[in-house]
């Protein structure tokens, strides 16, 4: 086995400066507003929306999204023993990408 050395600091300095050039100057405001017609299309269609008051409580595990990902780090961290997790979804059900694109038929 060989042994090369590694300069982290010139990998993260080559890192910063691909990624900045993927960052545009508009952030957000590059995106196009859904309105009219298409506004629809930011609703969930398969869940009712319920309204409740907003979760003030602390957590020491909060997760954006309940897909794969998020589902398994909370499942692992909750079979380590840490209670305090929390999974916040868009959505009305998890699932993630098999959450919003539904396929007729296809099952994993």
């Amino acid at each position: 086995m060989t042994s090369t050395s590694l300069d982290k600091d010139a990998l993260r300095a080559k890192y910063l400066a691909e990624r900045d050039k993927r960052l545009r100057a508009d952030g957000n405001d590059q995106y196009i507003r859904l309105q009219g017609a298409f506004a629809h299309y930011l609703d969930d269609p398969y869940t009712p929306r319920t309204e409740r008051a907003p979760k003030t409580d602390h957590v020491t595990f909060a997760f954006i999204g309940g897909g794969f990902g998020g589902l398994c780090t909370a499942a692992r961290l909750v079979e380590a023993g840490v209670r305090d997790v929390r999974i916040i979804e868009k959505g009305g059900d998890f699932g993630g990408t098999w959450y919003w694109n539904r396929y007729p038929g296809a099952q994993c």
